[in-house]
Protein backbone atom coordinates (compact mmCIF):
# COMPACT_ATOMS: atom_id res chain seq x y z
CA UNK A 1 0.00 0.00 0.00
CA UNK A 2 2.49 2.65 1.11
CA UNK A 3 4.56 1.84 -2.25
CA UNK A 4 1.10 2.90 -4.68
CA UNK A 5 0.97 6.12 -2.85
CA UNK A 6 4.17 6.35 -3.28
CA UNK A 7 4.46 5.73 -7.11
CA UNK A 8 1.64 8.20 -7.21
CA UNK A 9 2.80 10.63 -5.45
CA UNK A 10 5.98 10.50 -7.85
CA UNK A 11 3.37 10.34 -10.84
CA UNK A 12 1.61 13.67 -9.47
CA UNK A 13 5.14 15.39 -9.24
CA UNK A 14 6.13 14.60 -12.71
CA UNK A 15 3.04 15.78 -13.95
CA UNK A 16 3.06 19.04 -12.46
CA UNK A 17 6.21 19.73 -13.17
CA UNK A 18 6.76 19.00 -16.50
CA UNK A 19 2.86 20.99 -16.98
CA UNK A 20 3.06 24.68 -18.09
CA UNK A 21 0.81 26.41 -15.96
CA UNK A 22 -0.10 30.13 -17.43
CA UNK A 23 -2.22 32.45 -15.93
CA UNK A 24 -2.91 35.47 -18.48
CA UNK A 25 -3.96 38.81 -17.58
CA UNK A 26 -7.40 40.36 -17.72
CA UNK A 27 -7.80 44.27 -17.80
CA UNK A 28 -11.09 46.24 -18.27
CA UNK A 29 -10.08 49.69 -18.98
CA UNK A 30 -13.85 50.47 -19.34
CA UNK A 31 -17.10 49.04 -20.35
CA UNK A 32 -16.53 48.43 -24.34
CA UNK A 33 -12.57 47.85 -23.96
CA UNK A 34 -10.52 45.07 -22.24
CA UNK A 35 -6.95 44.22 -22.27
CA UNK A 36 -5.70 40.78 -22.39
CA UNK A 37 -1.68 40.06 -21.76
CA UNK A 38 -1.08 35.98 -22.80
CA UNK A 39 2.48 34.29 -23.09
CA UNK A 40 3.33 32.70 -26.51
CA UNK A 41 1.13 29.64 -27.11
CA UNK A 42 -1.47 30.17 -24.31
CA UNK A 43 -4.88 28.99 -24.25
CA UNK A 44 -6.79 32.54 -23.67
CA UNK A 45 -10.68 32.73 -23.19
CA UNK A 46 -12.18 35.76 -25.11
CA UNK A 47 -15.04 36.91 -23.06
CA UNK A 48 -17.67 39.02 -24.10
CA UNK A 49 -20.67 39.79 -21.89
CA UNK A 50 -23.93 41.99 -21.08
CA UNK A 51 -26.30 42.62 -18.53
CA UNK A 52 -29.13 41.08 -20.95
CA UNK A 53 -29.63 38.19 -22.28
CA UNK A 54 -28.21 37.73 -26.16
CA UNK A 55 -29.64 36.40 -29.19
CA UNK A 56 -26.29 35.92 -30.78
CA UNK A 57 -23.36 36.79 -30.32
CA UNK A 58 -19.95 36.65 -32.87
CA UNK A 59 -16.10 37.55 -32.97
CA UNK A 60 -14.19 38.94 -35.11
CA UNK A 61 -10.58 38.39 -35.26
CA UNK A 62 -7.58 41.56 -35.97
CA UNK A 63 -7.45 39.71 -39.54
CA UNK A 64 -11.58 39.89 -40.28
CA UNK A 65 -11.81 36.15 -39.84
CA UNK A 66 -15.55 35.40 -38.36
CA UNK A 67 -16.35 33.63 -35.09
CA UNK A 68 -20.03 32.24 -34.36
CA UNK A 69 -20.60 31.19 -30.77
CA UNK A 70 -23.88 29.94 -28.91
CA UNK A 71 -24.90 27.74 -25.91
CA UNK A 72 -27.04 28.19 -22.94
CA UNK A 73 -24.72 31.14 -21.64
CA UNK A 74 -26.36 33.30 -24.20
CA UNK A 75 -29.59 33.29 -22.12
CA UNK A 76 -27.05 34.71 -19.27
CA UNK A 77 -25.43 37.71 -21.66
CA UNK A 78 -22.28 35.89 -21.79
CA UNK A 79 -20.47 34.59 -24.95
CA UNK A 80 -16.49 33.53 -24.95
CA UNK A 81 -14.00 32.04 -27.44
CA UNK A 82 -11.07 29.51 -26.81
CA UNK A 83 -8.04 30.74 -28.39
CA UNK A 84 -4.26 29.65 -28.76
CA UNK A 85 -2.75 32.45 -28.98
CA UNK A 86 0.00 33.30 -31.32
CA UNK A 87 1.73 36.40 -32.21
CA UNK A 88 -1.15 36.63 -35.61
CA UNK A 89 -3.76 36.53 -33.26
CA UNK A 90 -2.48 39.78 -31.33
CA UNK A 91 -4.43 43.13 -32.22
CA UNK A 92 -7.69 44.19 -31.73
CA UNK A 93 -10.51 42.03 -31.24
CA UNK A 94 -14.61 42.57 -32.09
CA UNK A 95 -17.41 40.66 -30.41
CA UNK A 96 -21.27 41.85 -32.15
CA UNK A 97 -24.10 41.20 -29.61
CA UNK A 98 -27.46 40.50 -30.67
CA UNK A 99 -29.95 41.84 -28.37
CA UNK A 100 -33.67 39.76 -28.10
CA UNK A 101 -35.26 43.05 -29.52
CA UNK A 102 -34.64 44.04 -32.80
CA UNK A 103 -32.50 46.99 -33.23
CA UNK A 104 -28.79 47.98 -32.92
CA UNK A 105 -26.39 45.78 -32.03
CA UNK A 106 -24.24 45.90 -28.81
CA UNK A 107 -19.94 45.90 -29.71
CA UNK A 108 -17.07 45.35 -27.71
CA UNK A 109 -13.42 45.54 -28.19
CA UNK A 110 -10.57 43.08 -26.43
CA UNK A 111 -7.62 43.75 -27.22
CA UNK A 112 -4.81 40.54 -27.16
CA UNK A 113 -1.10 41.59 -26.87
CA UNK A 114 1.29 38.37 -26.78
CA UNK A 115 4.00 39.67 -24.63
CA UNK A 116 6.93 38.47 -22.08
CA UNK A 117 6.79 37.74 -18.59
CA UNK A 118 6.23 41.56 -18.03
CA UNK A 119 4.46 43.98 -19.96
CA UNK A 120 3.64 47.47 -19.76
CA UNK A 121 -0.53 47.51 -19.13
CA UNK A 122 -0.67 50.12 -21.93
CA UNK A 123 1.99 50.43 -24.44
CA UNK A 124 0.90 54.09 -25.90
CA UNK A 125 -0.73 56.69 -23.36
CA UNK A 126 -2.06 59.77 -23.61
CA UNK A 127 -1.95 62.72 -20.68
CA UNK A 128 -2.95 65.92 -20.26
CA UNK A 129 -0.86 68.85 -19.44
CA UNK A 130 -0.81 69.65 -16.05
CA UNK A 131 -2.29 67.10 -15.07
CA UNK A 132 -1.58 63.34 -13.34
CA UNK A 133 -1.36 60.08 -15.01
CA UNK A 134 -0.65 56.63 -13.95
CA UNK A 135 1.92 54.18 -16.03
CA UNK A 136 2.26 50.71 -15.16
CA UNK A 137 3.63 47.51 -16.01
CA UNK A 138 2.98 44.17 -14.77
CA UNK A 139 3.46 40.49 -14.88
CA UNK A 140 1.83 38.41 -17.10
CA UNK A 141 2.43 34.76 -16.14
CA UNK A 142 0.27 35.12 -12.62
CA UNK A 143 0.75 37.80 -10.04
CA UNK A 144 4.17 36.93 -9.00
CA UNK A 145 5.67 39.24 -6.58
CA UNK A 146 8.23 41.95 -7.54
CA UNK A 147 11.54 41.92 -6.15
CA UNK A 148 12.09 45.75 -7.11
CA UNK A 149 10.24 48.02 -9.80
CA UNK A 150 12.41 51.12 -11.82
CA UNK A 151 11.31 53.53 -14.14
CA UNK A 152 13.57 55.24 -17.17
CA UNK A 153 11.95 58.87 -17.91
CA UNK A 154 12.98 59.79 -21.12
CA UNK A 155 14.27 63.15 -19.84
CA UNK A 156 15.69 62.28 -16.52
CA UNK A 157 17.08 60.09 -13.53
CA UNK A 158 15.87 56.76 -13.42
CA UNK A 159 14.39 55.96 -10.16
CA UNK A 160 13.20 52.37 -8.37
CA UNK A 161 9.77 52.55 -6.59
CA UNK A 162 7.02 50.51 -4.22
CA UNK A 163 3.99 51.17 -2.18
CA UNK A 164 6.26 53.00 0.47
CA UNK A 165 6.48 56.41 -1.85
CA UNK A 166 3.27 57.78 -0.96
CA UNK A 167 1.90 61.57 -2.12
CA UNK A 168 3.20 63.57 0.32
CA UNK A 169 6.48 61.39 0.20
CA UNK A 170 6.84 61.78 -3.73
CA UNK A 171 10.39 61.33 -5.85
CA UNK A 172 11.54 64.55 -7.05
CA UNK A 173 8.34 65.84 -5.97
CA UNK A 174 6.39 64.53 -8.72
CA UNK A 175 6.57 60.42 -8.33
CA UNK A 176 4.64 58.35 -5.96
CA UNK A 177 3.31 54.98 -6.48
CA UNK A 178 -0.47 54.61 -6.76
CA UNK A 179 -2.29 53.45 -4.05
CA UNK A 180 -4.52 50.97 -5.71
CA UNK A 181 -1.97 48.53 -6.68
CA UNK A 182 0.99 46.59 -5.13
CA UNK A 183 4.24 45.01 -6.01
CA UNK A 184 3.13 42.07 -4.39
CA UNK A 185 0.63 41.50 -7.25
CA UNK A 186 2.96 41.54 -10.16
CA UNK A 187 2.30 45.55 -10.32
CA UNK A 188 5.28 48.25 -11.19
CA UNK A 189 3.59 51.41 -11.40
CA UNK A 190 4.12 55.01 -11.18
CA UNK A 191 2.01 57.97 -11.26
CA UNK A 192 3.12 61.54 -12.57
CA UNK A 193 1.49 64.36 -10.40
CA UNK A 194 1.63 67.10 -13.22
CA UNK A 195 2.63 65.83 -17.00
CA UNK A 196 5.42 68.37 -17.99
CA UNK A 197 7.32 68.68 -22.07
CA UNK A 198 9.93 66.55 -20.15
CA UNK A 199 7.85 63.78 -19.44
CA UNK A 200 6.89 63.36 -23.23
CA UNK A 201 8.49 60.42 -24.80
CA UNK A 202 9.53 56.66 -23.79
CA UNK A 203 9.30 55.19 -20.54
CA UNK A 204 10.87 52.14 -19.65
CA UNK A 205 9.76 49.94 -17.04
CA UNK A 206 12.29 47.91 -15.20
CA UNK A 207 10.94 44.31 -12.97
CA UNK A 208 13.44 42.13 -11.30
CA UNK A 209 11.85 38.30 -10.73
CA UNK A 210 12.98 35.73 -8.58
CA UNK A 211 14.54 34.14 -10.93
CA UNK A 212 17.40 36.73 -10.44
CA UNK A 213 16.47 38.62 -14.28
CA UNK A 214 15.02 41.92 -14.80
CA UNK A 215 12.46 42.49 -17.65
CA UNK A 216 11.89 45.52 -19.17
CA UNK A 217 8.99 47.24 -21.49
CA UNK A 218 8.33 50.50 -22.60
CA UNK A 219 5.64 52.92 -22.85
CA UNK A 220 5.23 56.03 -25.40
CA UNK A 221 3.40 58.65 -23.47
CA UNK A 222 2.17 61.34 -25.32
CA UNK A 223 -0.08 64.74 -24.47
CA UNK A 224 -2.85 66.38 -25.45
CA UNK A 225 -4.80 69.50 -23.67
CA UNK A 226 -3.24 73.32 -23.50
CA UNK A 227 0.29 72.20 -24.16
CA UNK A 228 -0.36 70.56 -27.17
CA UNK A 229 -3.17 72.91 -28.44
CA UNK A 230 -0.15 75.97 -27.73
CA UNK A 231 2.23 74.07 -29.98
CA UNK A 232 -0.47 73.67 -32.73
CA UNK A 233 -0.90 77.08 -32.65
CA UNK A 234 2.79 77.88 -32.79
CA UNK A 235 3.09 75.76 -35.69
CA UNK A 236 0.48 77.39 -37.56
CA UNK A 237 1.36 80.61 -37.14
CA UNK A 238 4.97 79.19 -38.15
CA UNK A 239 3.64 78.25 -41.36
CA UNK A 240 1.45 81.13 -42.05
CA UNK A 241 4.72 83.15 -41.57
CA UNK A 242 6.85 81.47 -43.94
CA UNK A 243 3.95 81.24 -46.52
CA UNK A 244 3.45 84.88 -46.38
CA UNK A 245 6.96 85.50 -46.77
CA UNK A 246 7.64 83.15 -49.64
CA UNK A 247 4.70 84.87 -51.83
CA UNK A 248 5.81 88.47 -50.89
CA UNK A 249 9.54 86.91 -52.23
CA UNK A 250 8.03 85.63 -55.35
CA UNK A 251 6.06 88.95 -56.30
CA UNK A 252 8.71 91.27 -55.80
CA UNK A 253 10.90 89.24 -57.98
CA UNK A 254 8.05 88.90 -60.69
CA UNK A 255 7.28 92.70 -59.95
CA UNK A 256 11.30 93.43 -60.57
CA UNK A 257 11.53 91.52 -63.97
CA UNK A 258 8.49 93.26 -65.54
CA UNK A 259 10.10 96.78 -64.67
CA UNK A 260 13.61 95.81 -66.25
CA UNK A 261 12.14 94.86 -69.32
CA UNK A 262 9.98 97.41 -70.19
CA UNK A 263 12.68 99.72 -68.77
CA UNK A 264 14.93 98.26 -71.78
CA UNK A 265 12.63 98.06 -74.11
CA UNK A 266 10.56 101.10 -74.16
CA UNK A 267 10.93 104.88 -72.58
CA UNK A 268 9.13 107.20 -71.82
CA UNK A 269 8.28 109.98 -74.27
CA UNK A 270 9.67 112.49 -72.06
CA UNK A 271 12.59 111.07 -71.76
CA UNK A 272 13.35 111.11 -75.35
CA UNK A 273 11.96 114.35 -76.03
CA UNK A 274 14.38 115.95 -73.04
CA UNK A 275 17.25 114.32 -74.48
CA UNK A 276 16.88 114.62 -78.02
CA UNK A 277 16.85 118.56 -77.15
CA UNK A 278 19.61 118.51 -75.36
CA UNK A 279 22.00 116.70 -77.73
CA UNK A 280 20.23 118.31 -80.73
CA UNK A 281 20.07 122.29 -80.48
CA UNK A 282 18.95 122.57 -83.84
CA UNK A 283 15.99 120.74 -83.32
CA UNK A 284 13.22 122.06 -85.82
CA UNK A 285 10.23 124.28 -84.40
CA UNK A 286 7.27 121.51 -84.17
CA UNK A 287 10.35 119.64 -81.54
CA UNK A 288 11.28 122.43 -80.08
CA UNK A 289 7.44 123.43 -78.96
CA UNK A 290 7.90 120.46 -76.36
CA UNK A 291 10.71 122.35 -74.29
CA UNK A 292 9.94 122.95 -70.43
CA UNK A 293 7.82 125.99 -70.04
CA UNK A 294 10.85 127.87 -68.40
CA UNK A 295 12.89 127.94 -71.53
CA UNK A 296 9.86 129.12 -73.75
CA UNK A 297 8.68 131.68 -70.98
CA UNK A 298 12.65 133.46 -71.68
CA UNK A 299 12.73 136.44 -73.38
CA UNK A 300 15.40 137.38 -76.24
CA UNK A 301 17.38 140.58 -76.50
CA UNK A 302 18.49 142.08 -79.45
CA UNK A 303 21.01 144.97 -79.17
CA UNK A 304 21.21 147.50 -82.08
CA UNK A 305 24.27 149.76 -82.41
CA UNK A 306 23.24 153.49 -83.25
CA UNK A 307 23.90 155.07 -86.48
CA UNK A 308 26.88 156.89 -88.11
CA UNK A 309 25.85 160.60 -87.81
CA UNK A 310 28.23 161.07 -91.46
CA UNK A 311 26.60 157.85 -93.29
CA UNK A 312 23.32 159.30 -92.37
CA UNK A 313 23.63 162.71 -94.07
CA UNK A 314 26.03 161.53 -97.02
CA UNK A 315 22.95 159.20 -97.65
CA UNK A 316 20.88 162.25 -97.50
Amino acid sequence: MKTDTALFFIIFSLLFVSTKVYAYRNFELNEDLRVVLALENEDVTIVCKTEMPMAYCGFVHPSGKRYSFSGPSLENGLCNLRVKVTMKDSGEWRCHIGKRSIGEEVSQRIVIRVVDQVAAQSPRVTAVHGKEITLSCVTTKEKIPLRYCRFEPPNGTPFSINSAVKPSQSILGKYYYPQNLSLDRGDCAVTIRKVKYTDVGDWTCGVGLDDGKEYTDVIKLHVEGLYAMSTASTTGVAFGAVAIVVFLTILGFVTWKKRRLLGTSDQTPETIDIQELRVRPGTPTSQRSRTPPMERAMPSVVVHSPSDPDTSSRLM
